[in-house]
């Protein structure tokens, strides 16, 4: 059923000099309250008019508690067990970004299986109901998310050229109308921002990607950054707000010809930011890959993040890839060779890279099925897998990851980078 809501809304006047819904004593005026009304509907969606501030630019649209708790009963959970309700804000003419305030209790919820979708012309952002920590908003009222285009003036040309006329947006949080720097690596967003790729993309949609830009102007690839032709929109994740632009890489490296089955999975994920090169212009596709590598591209492909505590001893501080080794260590991914260490440097087997894999899928539930010792009956070497590895080497099995070379899954050989692109290319584009 349909409920609507009519909220009285009370702006503070430009001129009064003070803050949204509040003036200063001893001076001006204030304009009419203008009346907002939220029309929820039998699915938990939202829908309502914004307001215009047309010195800022910016549409606003206010949600109070007793909507946010009306539009939860209404929406029904999703195959994934959670319930979403979706704000549906209306394109502005004039506007340069949307805002929605909403209950703080809204996003400082322990109830894992609620969130939020704030649907705008310029980007589309899904909100997990744990996204800010009890300490971030103690004591708040208000949280209010912004939505804007991006102002390109303090990105340095090349990267401006690089870009082109690709849309980038900007994500802004504010608690109680004070700007938060949000970073919660326990709780990423979802962002889906409409594009309409040129000729050119549109026959090779798989290097069209996502970069955040720094408060410095850099440029960082965001690996989950991907085209859904179906949707129109590129889509990623996030654990924090800033500067977000669309991109089209198509990174290569000049000694692929001898591996042309594993070029495009390598092109691709390079392109993403999920492979690292062993310099600027080479893959070394045919040499052994390390358990340090792997484990970075894997975690990359994955999009897993968390906030680590320590790593392992033999893990340099400056090394590249110690936030991800960080982050499997965190998650369980691994549990290293033994006394806190993790042997960066050895070669991985392909049954131990199985193993790694298929803990890392399971943690995150895209894995739904457990393999056993029959599912690997077919492979002549089948005796050679450690009793540790069976269930992890049999569950990819089972899951399509691995297929083997004939009749045989190889599992004490080790993984060439090239073997890794491919396998980790799989996993990308099936989950």
């Amino acid at each position: 059923m349909n409920a609507t809501l009519t909220v009285y809304a009370k702006w503070a006047s430009p001129t009064t000099g003070g803050g949204r819904g509040s003036s200063e004593s001893g001076g001006g005026t204030q304009t009419p309250a203008p009346v907002q009304t939220l029309d929820v509907d039998s699915r938990g969606s939202i829908s309502t008019v914004p307001r215009l501030d047309k010195n800022t630019g910016i549409a606003e649209v206010v949600i109070n508690a007793a909507t946010m708790t009306v539009a939860f009963d209404n929406s029904a959970e999703n195959i994934d067990g959670k319930k979403t309700v979706v704000i549906a804000i209306p394109e502005v003419e004039g506007a340069k970004a949307y805002e929605s305030t909403l209950p703080a209790s809204t996003l400082t919820s322990s109830d894992v299986n609620k969130q939020l979708e704030i649907k705008a012309v310029i980007a589309a952002v899904t909100l997990p109901a744990n996204m800010l920590t009890q300490e971030a908003a103690e004591g708040a009222r208000n949280v209010s998310l912004t939505i804007a285009r991006a102002d390109m003036s303090g990105i340095d040309e090349e990267t401006r050229d690089l870009i082109g006329d690709r849309p980038v947006i900007q994500l802004t949080l504010k608690i109680d109308d004070e700007q938060h720097s949000w970073n919660n690596e326990n709780a990423p967003v979802t962002v889906s921002i409409p594009y309409t790729p040129t000729a050119e993309e549109l026959a090779d949609p798989e290097h069209i990607t996502i970069w955040y830009i720094d408060g410095s102007g850099n440029v960082v690839e965001v690996p989950t950054g991907r085209y859904d032709p179906a949707t129109g929109k590129v889509t990623f994740s996030t654990t924090h707000f800033s500067n977000y632009a669309v991109a089209y890489v198509a990174k290569t490296f000049n000694d692929l010809e001898s591996v042309a089955w594993a070029k495009k999975p390598i092109e691709v994920l390079a392109s993403k930011g999920i492979l690292k090169g062993t310099l600027e212009n080479e893959y070394t596709p045919q040499t052994n890959i390390t358990r340090a590598d792997f484990l970075y591209f894997l975690v990359r492909a994955l999009g897993v993040d968390a906030k680590i505590d320590g790593n392992f001893d033999d893990i340099s501080t400056d090394a590249y890839y110690y936030k991800e080794i960080g982050i499997a260590r965190k998650l369980g991914i691994t549990t290293g060779t033994g006394n806190n260490k993790f042997s960066p440097d050895a070669n991985i087997t392909r049954q131990d890279m199985m193993v790694l894999t298929e803990r890392a899928l399971r943690m995150l539930k895209m894995l739904k099925q457990q393999g056993t010792a029959s599912d690997i009956d077919a492979f002549t070497d089948k005796s050679l897998v450690a009793p540790y590895a069976v269930n992890g080497v049999a569950s990819v099995v089972k899951e399509g990851l691995i297929v083997g070379s004939g009749d045989k899954v190889n599992p004490l050989g080790n993984t060439t980078r090239a073997e890794a692109a491919v396998f980790l290319y799989r996993i990308y584009n099936k989950y």
